[in-house]
Parts: C-alpha cells; structure tokens; sequence
C-alpha cells in the first residue's frame, strides 16, 4: 500500500506540474512576440541533465521560456526567500523547485561600526566603535559590508569591539570602507547548512531527471555574464562522485533579449554542446581540500568556455550597439537569415571584433559606424528604414497615402481591444517600474534593474486582466436587461432573452476576442507608423539629401561585407559567404495562431498593394521623362551606387550636416493642411492648389511646393544643409 501510495503522489505531482507548466509558458508566449530556437535537438532526450543557464537577464520569466523548449520536465534552484512568498513560493512548489537558502537573504545589520585599526601589521584583526560582537556575532558567521564589496567569514571573536577574521579583505573598495574616518556600517549572516539542497539535487539527478541552474546566483541587466558560482560544479562533481554510473551531461543554454522589459518583444534560447564530467576531475574532487577546489575551479571554467559558445558578452551597451550596428550592416549572399540565425552572427561579430578590434581597417569603420549611428538618431529612423528612403518624392507620396489608409485599417480593428485594456497598460507600466526601482536600490550589480520589469508586468496583468473582464462582463449584463429605449436594437432584444450567465460568458469571450485582436492587429500598425517617418522625410527633406545618406549606408555595408569575408576565414576555417546560413545552424521559431497568421495575410497584402503601386508609378514617371515636355523641366536624377569604382574600403564622402535654423523654422510654419495638399501634388503630380490660389498668405507652403521642383542650385532658399 505505501508504494502504491507513492507511485501515486509521484503520478498527482506530475499532473499539477504539467498542468502549471502549460499554464505559464502560455503566458509567457503571449508576452513575446516571437520566441526562437537553436539546437534543442543537442538535449539528451534521456538520462539526468543539468541546465546551466546565462545569463539571468528576465528574472522569472527566463526559467519559464527554458520550459517551453526544453522537450523535458526541468526542476529549478530557487532561492528559498522566493519560495517564501505566498504568490511566488505556491508556484514554484507546484513547478517542484528546489529551496536554496543564500547567506545575503538571512543577512542583518549589527549595531556600531568596524575598521581595521593596523591595516599592514593586522590586515585580519577588525576593531569596533559602539559594537557588541560578543551578543550579535558568532564564529562561523560571514561578516559582510555594504554593497557586498567585501566579506570574510568570522575565525574568533576577542571582545566586543575586536574579532579576528579568516582571511584579510583585499578589495579596494572594502579597505576604503575600512579604512574610512568613522569606520563603515556591516552586517553577518549565518552560516547555511546546504546539506538538504545538495541531498535533493542528487535525488533528482539519481532518477534521471533535469536540473535547471543560474550560476551568476541573480538577475541582472548588465551586458555580460557576471562570474559564476561554484555551486553547480559542486553538484555535478559531487553526485558523479556518489554515483559513478551516473552519466550527467551539463547543457549549456544561452538566453538572448530583444528588449527583455518590453511588451510584445523577441528572444531567442540557444542549447550548446552537453559536456561530460570529467573523470579526472571527479578524482580531483574525491580527494577532498585543495585538490577539491582546484577541480571545482577546473570544471567552472569549462562550463564558462561552454556559456560562452551560447550567449552574447561585450564589456559595455556602447560596444554591443556597435557589434548589432555591424552585423546588421554585413551583407551576406544569403540575405534570408532567421532570428537565432541573427543571434549567431552577432555572436560571432563579437569575437571576432575582439581579435580584430585594434586593426586600422577595424578602427576606421568603428569611426564612420559611429558618424552613420549619429545621423540616424538625428532623423530619429532606424537602419532597416533607411533603404526605404531612396524613392523620389512622387513615390514616396504615394507610398505615405498608401500605408496610412492601411493603418486607419489596422488601427480600427485594433482601437475596440485597446481601448478596455487601457488601464492594463498604464498600471502595469507604473508598478513595475516602482518595482525596479526598489530592486535597483537593493542591488549592487543592477544596472537599470530592466530584468524585473518583465515578471511585475506579467504578474500584475495576471491579476488585474480578468478583474477588469469580470467588470465589463457585470456591466455588459446590467446594459443589457437595464437597456434604455435608445438601445433596443434587434440584436439587444435577442441577446436579453439569453441567461444572465451565458450573457456574462459571452461578454467574457468578446472581451477576450478583442483584446487578442488588438494584440495581433496592433503589432501591424505600430510596424506601419514606424515605416511613415522615413517616407515623411522624403518628401519634406527631398530625396537628394536622403539619398546621400542611402549611399553613405551602401558604402558601410559593402566596405564590413568585405572586411568581414577577408577576416572571417581566420576565425572561422569553415566560413563560406555562400553558405551563411548553413553555418548558423537552424532554428525554430513559436509562432501564435489563427489571429496572427490574419493579421500577416493583411500585411502581405498591404506590401502586395505597395509593390503595384510603385511599379504603376515609376512607368509613369519613366514614359514622362522620355517626352519632350519632360525635357526640358526635368529634374537632375538622383545618381545611384557608383559601378565604375572598385570596390575599396574609403573615408565617408557624406559627413553629418544638420538642416540650418533656417530651415527647421520654415518647416515648423507649414501647417498639416499645406503639408497634405503638397503630398497630394507629389502623388498626382500637379502643384499644390493652395499654394497657387494663395496672394502671400501661405509663403511657406509656396516655397515648399516650388522647392520639390526646382533644380539644386536653386534649393538653397530652403533646404539648404551646411
């Protein structure tokens, strides 16, 4: 009876896992927009495995986007002051986690203040101003002082104002602290006995199941790894050592971010090569004392080497921008690259601008990157949307009228969904930036505390989505059987004789509809606003100025493409431009459902549309320029890439030219009205009705519309760039 008892609490654990798992990682795939894979297929399908995952950029949510594509039930280490909490801790039992009780959390502050008194001749000798060690400090404990700069663990304590610790603090930081006039602030933590954690860890393991780990031991936002701890090499060492036979593999798995904090954002998750524990240095570890820990350390960095192969490490924000900026940049034969794909080369771009990174060629191009980025920021457009800038003006008229008709489209169909999920949005985005902020100040590796906000955002809606559903469903119910007489339209009338539960129901699922609508639908517009300002500037600019820029971008493009395929060979034996895609390996994407696969259909028809309209254009504009009339009020034609060059890298000819005050005042004093007649001008190619019906009173929408005709020398009365 007991072991049926057993097999059958094992069976119920299982169903409320699977149950739980299947629960969040739904959520989660509604929180992002699309989530990629690379080399799940490298998951031993049987056997125990350890998931060693970095970084830890997503609090919560990174362990819940493990499981969606792990293939295998993964139980996590969690740190059992979040297993503490009521919300959290009842989630993360039913996901079976592991507690691990970490010293910081059992932290507290004593009273007075320490300093070392001799820090040459007793760097290990910690003296005290109003302390009482003897009362609030016990051998064994770690002394610890402010932002963890430094911290010792307690060998004997003396009196109550000097206690002797185990080691010296050798930390800049810490001695000044220590060093200060009125010494330094400090607090102790017990030691923890991790005997039950390791216990449970093996068992698991022991049974062939997976074990998830965050080595860096917290969430952070930085932009590379912070140094890992030694606890899951203790695990792997030391449950192979109890069990030789045991066979564990260690799955390196890389966690990459789109905007990790943003709504509807990207991510991708790579698995690496599983890694074997080393004989040797399960040797190493039987032996026990310092052969223990170098073995420890030995197998730490292997498992770093691993996490390496699998997530993206730049010392700073400024030099990822600048790898992104590269490897976007970087012109393949195969343009046709996936999102894990992209991951991989930026990976790549990345070692190989740390060989590289002093080279001449290398350094040159990291200066007219940083000239091109700068430009961008002042048109306030992106890379991708500068190729959409080298139309002529009647184009892109035709393209701006074209998408915004398509976004009243999508924007009508996505208003109803956004406007009862408001206040969502709002309360979400206020609480979870006071989260931030609050873990921001309890931190000391933070740096903008972006990898709380996701989980706050997700956990608040959870709450306050169907609170408001439930109040809109109670409010559609009194509407409909308190209808006043202006209301009573056939479809209330029949909806009234329905039950006051099925109405609510009803109101339930409409709510749901629309709202998943708007989140399709929605992600469509917002594509298109973002695609409007580039052919915004086209047509108030003028092409001649957003062609430079155009060039100036093929120019950087062709000079990295061929700087990339000279050096890339040196790297990368196996490195071939015609088989790029093939040497990123494939990956998998998860996509959502019907809803969304509709709102695609709508933007290939929107493109569709652009691609015929455009094509009617040029002809149009082709047959008029090869006409008499055309001749002789032709413009000058807007000079293409140059052919007749060899292809070498160069020194930008475009610098960056801001539009003089001038300019940026007669821009601000054309009204919407002149604007929109002027975009229709361009469209149908006739001038601006109120601008030729106008006795002076429009000067501004005049000149404007002159200026789109008129030769460059004689566009300098307002378009003139210094």
């Amino acid at each position: 009876m007991a072991g049926a008892t057993d097999v059958d609490d094992t069976v119920e654990t299982f169903v409320v896992y699977d149950l739980f798992r299947a629960f969040w990682t739904r959520v989660v795939g509604l929180f992002f927009r699309e989530i990629a894979e690379r080399n799940a297929h490298l998951i031993p399908r049987t056997g125990p495995v350890m998931f060693v995952v970095a970084p830890h950029h997503n609090q919560f949510v990174d362990p819940v986007i493990l499981l969606m594509h792990a293939m295998r039930r993964v139980y996590f280490l969690t740190a059992a002051a979040s297993m503490r909490r009521k919300f959290i801790g009842f989630y993360g039992r039913c996901l079976r986690g592991i507690p691990v009780e970490r010293q910081q959390d059992l932290a507290r502050r004593c009273s007075g203040k320490i300093f070392l008194e001799d820090r040459f001749a007793e760097p290990t000798v910690i003296s005290g101003h109003d302390t009482r060690f003897t009362q609030e400090v016990q051998v064994g404990m770690k002394l610890m002082l402010p932002n963890s700069v430094g911290q010792a663990r307690v060998e004997a304590i003396e009196s109550d104002t000097r206690l002797r610790i185990s080691s010296e603090m050798r930390e800049l930081a810490a001695l000044e602290l220590l060093t200060q006039a009125g010494g330094t602030a400090y607090k102790v933590a017990p030691h923890v006995n991790q005997d039950d954690m390791y216990r449970a860890v093996y068992d698991r393991l022991n049974k062939g199941e997976c074990i998830g780990i965050f080595p860096e031991g917290g969430s952070h936002d930085r932009t590379e790894m912070l140094p890992l701890k030694a606890g899951a090499t203790i695990m792997a060492l030391g449950a192979t050592a109890a069990n030789p036979e045991l066979g564990l593999k260690i799955v390196p798995t890389g966690l990459n971010y789109f905007h990790p904090s943003k709504f509807r954002s990207r991510a991708v998750i790579d698995f690496g090569q599983p890694i074997d524990v080393p004989a040797e240095l399960v040797e190493k570890y039987r032996q026990g004392g310092d052969a223990k820990r170098q073995a420890c350390d030995d197998f730490l960095s292997i498992v770093a080497d691993g996490l390496k192969q699998v997530t993206l490490n730049t010392p700073d924000l400024e030099t990822l921008k600048l790898i992104q900026a590269g490897r976007r940049l970087y012109q393949p034969t195969q343009h046709s690259l996936t999102m894990a794909q992209q991951v991989e080369l930026t990976r790549r771009f990345i070692k190989g601008y740390t060989v590289y990174r002093d080279l001449p060629a290398v350094a040159e191009l990291r200066d007219r990157m940083a000239d091109y980025n700068m430009q961008l920021r002042y048109y306030g457009i992106r890379d991708h949307q500068v190729e959409t800038m080298r139309v002529g003006r009647a184009e892109a008229g035709a393209l701006f009228v074209w998408r915004v008709v398509w976004l009243l489209i999508m924007g009508l169909i996505a208003l109803p969904g956004t406007v009862i999920n408001a206040p969502v949005f709002v309360v979400t985005s206020v609480f979870s930036k006071r989260k931030a902020r609050a873990a921001l100040a309890a931190s000391t590796v933070k740096v903008r505390a972006l990898d709380v906000i996701a989980t706050w955002k997700i956990l608040i809606a959870l709450v306050l989505v169907p609170f408001l559903y439930t109040v809109y469903s109670v409010l559609a119910v009194v509407f409909v059987r308190r209808a006043p007489t202006w209301a009573q339209t056939d479809v209330i009338k029949q909806v009234s004789t329905m039950s006051t539960v099925a109405i609510y129901l009803w109101a339930w699922a409409l709510a749901s509809f629309m709202s998943y609508t708007a989140l399709v639908f929605g992600e469509q517009a917002v594509d298109i606003v973002k695609s409007i300002r580039p052919l915004f500037l086209t047509l108030v600019v003028g092409s001649e100025h957003t062609e430079l820029l155009a060039r100036q971008r093929q120019e950087l493009s062709d000079d990295i493409t061929e700087l990339v395929n000279e050096l890339g060979p040196q790297i990368y034996p196996e490195f071939s431009t015609t088989r790029i895609s093939e040497q990123l390996g494939d990956g998998l994407t998860t996509h959502s459902n019907l809803i969304n696969e509709s709102a695609d259909a709508f933007h290939r028809k929107m493109r569709m549309g652009e691609q015929a309209l455009r094509q009617r254009i040029n002809s149009t504009i082709g047959s008029r320029q090869t006409s008499p009339q055309s001749e002789s009020t032709e413009e000058t034609p807007l000079a293409g890439p140059s052919e007749d060059k060899p292809n070498q890298r160069r020194g930008s000819k475009y610098a960056f030219n801001p539009p003089t005050p001038r300019t940026m005042e007669t821009l601000n004093s054309i009204s919407p009205m002149e604007f929109l007649s002027t975009v229709t001008g361009a469209v149908l190619g006739t001038g601006s009705p109120s601008a030729e019906s106008s006795d002076g009173k429009h000067e501004a929408g005049s000149q404007f519309e002159q200026t789109r005709r008129s030769t460059p020398e004689q566009k300098k009365g307002l378009f003139y760039f210094t």
